[in-house]
């Protein structure tokens, strides 16, 4: 964890008990768009750099975990 999250998540320990959902909600709205960030610029990569497959091998693939 970085210093700068670990100053963020204790100054929200200071917020007044009323407003801490709030303040929860918002942080763990923050946090879901940072991971689909990072998984878009991921696939965006694996894309650029030919690391994917077509869409008959996914569906083959896949049919060994539909079984």
């Amino acid at each position: 964890m970085t210093e700068l999250l670990e100053k963020a998540l204790e100054e929200a320990k200071t917020v007044p008990e009323c407003k801490q959902d709030e303040v929860a909600a918002y942080l763990f709205e923050e946090i879901q768009h940072a991971k689909i960030t990072v998984g878009i610029e991921r696939a965006e990569r694996d894309l650029r750099e030919g690391r994917v497959v077509s869409h008959e091998e996914a569906k083959q693939r896949m049919a060994k975990w539909l079984k």
